[in-house]
């Protein structure tokens, strides 16, 4: 007796397998736009679909770069959107890693100020070079300040402080 599963393979993608791939095309292409020329050059891409490209970063009336798009999405259903994809996932993967490390310091910052000295005494565990003088006196003025204009000051001043000992960890 055949499994069903042998049956599955033969039927064609569904209607909303089919909605879900344009619609992923068509997003695909927004982002091709969005690339800047160099990186867009470095991809390997037929000529037309750059073309398109192209002529879709000149257009400035909506309803006119809403039709180009969907020429570009056209487009790309001939072309390995699996290989564009992931070269655009590679163009964008340090930006998320800068992105990644700003939350971490801003996390770190919020709990110095919130948390006291469980905090503390982890964050100069995770960074033993830290200028603990320097870090308790910042973290007073934060605390003292009432002043908006001088907390945020405060506040930015503990924020480049974390800043340069995860850069020079880093290095």
């Amino acid at each position: 007796m055949p499994d069903d599963d042998e049956f599955i393979d033969d039927r064609p993608p569904s209607k909303s397998q089919r909605k879900r791939d344009m619609h992923a095309q068509f997003d695909l292409g927004k982002v091709l736009v969005d690339l800047p020329t160099s990186q867009l050059k470095k991809l390997e891409l037929d000529e037309s679909l750059y073309d398109a490209i192209d002529t879709c970063k000149n257009i400035r009336q909506h309803g006119a770069r809403k039709r180009q798009h969907k020429l570009i999405s056209k487009l790309l259903s001939d072309a390995d959107t699996v290989a564009i994809n992931t070269a655009v996932d590679n163009f964008k993967a340090p930006q998320r890693e800068a992105v990644a490390e700003l939350h971490a310091i801003e996390d770190w910052r919020d709990r110095l100020i919130d948390e006291d000295d469980i905090a503390l005494t982890e964050f100069i565990s995770d960074f033993p070079t830290a200028d603990r003088q320097q870090l308790r006196q910042i973290l007073r003025n934060v605390k003292q300040t009432k002043s908006p204009d001088r907390s945020k000051r405060a506040k930015r001043e503990l924020f480049q402080f974390i800043r340069d000992l995860v850069e020079t960890k880093a290095n």
